[in-house]
């Protein structure tokens, strides 16, 4: 319930801010999907998703570029397919479903990095060995896919230097140094001691390898995709909003 009256509040404060009821909606969507994003990266502590919501309410509310919010939601589809934090089962319905939104984005947006992330996702199940048939096969399609997007349709290409902000180059280092983070500290792997949405505790290596995703995501995106300055900020918001309540409660 704290999230609801934390969206609604952002949701009101970036109304009066720009004074445009969508643009107040789309700020409480931005911070939602905030906590939400973090509550995948970090699922033992939500004091990570709600500092993270705090720091993308107030970023939010001075930079009111549009945010991709479906892209947000795409990104949240696949880390909770690939760390289980649902505690069901993963089904074909499932699998088909992820794969479907991202062709679609992918040609949406006439972009090949959709594809790129959805074939890392699908790597990371394979590895894990939750449904390896269908993970297989929609990893081969999806490998056909973007053959045919580089080949005929010319959907892979750098964000120009120009276009690419002080913003965008701390989300990407951030998710760099997250993702090293990861490798060599094991106090912080130690804090994996969650429960799924069931109320069993989470398997932490699909949690590992959730947050792995997610670093590789963000410093694809950035660099070859047009990030606004409010998408890399929920970025930052997420990446420094876990790291932060580590430090305040890692002992």
């Amino acid at each position: 319930m704290t999230i609801v009256f934390f969206t609604l509040v952002a949701s009101a404060l970036g109304w009066l801010f720009t004074e445009d009821f969508f643009s107040g909606l789309s700020t409480g969507g931005g911070v939602f999907l905030t906590w939400a994003v973090t509550r995948e990266i970090d699922p033992a502590h939500q004091s990570s998703a709600i500092i993270a919501a705090f720091f993308s309410l107030f970023h939010l509310l001075f930079y009111t570029e549009s945010i991709h919010l479906l892209m947000l939601a795409w990104i949240l589809t696949l880390l909770r397919a690939v760390n289980g934090i649902t505690g069901k089962k993963l089904t074909l319905v499932d699998i088909l479903g992820v794969f479907a939104l991202t062709v679609f984005l992918s040609f949406l947006n006439e972009n090949s990095l959709y594809l790129i992330v959805l074939g890392l996702a699908l790597t990371s199940l394979f590895v894990l060995q939750i449904k390896k048939a269908a993970v297989l096969i929609c990893g081969v399609i999806t490998f056909v896919l973007i053959i045919v997007q580089l080949t005929f349709f010319d959907y892979g290409s750098f964000m120009g230097i120009d276009q690419l902000t002080a913003f965008h180059l701390a989300a990407a280092a951030s998710a760099v140094l997250f993702a090293i983070f990861l490798s060599f500290s094991q106090s912080f792997q130690a804090k994996i001691e969650a429960k799924d949405d069931q109320g069993n505790k989470v398997d932490e290596k699909r949690i590992l390898h959730g947050r792995y995703l997610y670093s590789a995501t963000i410093v694809g995106f950035v660099f070859f995709a047009h990030h606004t300055t409010s998408d890399v900020l929920i970025h930052l918001a997420v990446l420094w909003g876990t790291f932060i309540s580590y430090l305040i409660f890692k002992n």
